[in-house]
């Protein structure tokens, strides 16, 4: 055999064996994936935070008015 023969064999070969691992990858392990809905925010905590910054906003305002 000339070795462009064997080549193409070997190259054939290994073209075959990648497409076997590529489908055993995306058909045999193929596994669904859970996704979880996003934790709500702690609402009593957002809502205090927000009224604590609009207080720091307000008295910040008031001070820098006078001037």
């Amino acid at each position: 055999m000339a070795p462009t023969t064997v080549t193409t064999i070997v190259l054939v070969l290994f073209g075959l064996g990648l497409l076997a691992m590529a489908s055993w990858a995306w058909f045999g392990s193929w596994q669904p994936v859970v996704r979880r809905a996003p934790q709500p925010l702690e609402d009593d905590a957002v809502e205090t935070a927000v009224r604590q910054m609009r207080r720091a906003i307000e008295e910040y305002e008031r001070r820098h008015r006078g001037r």
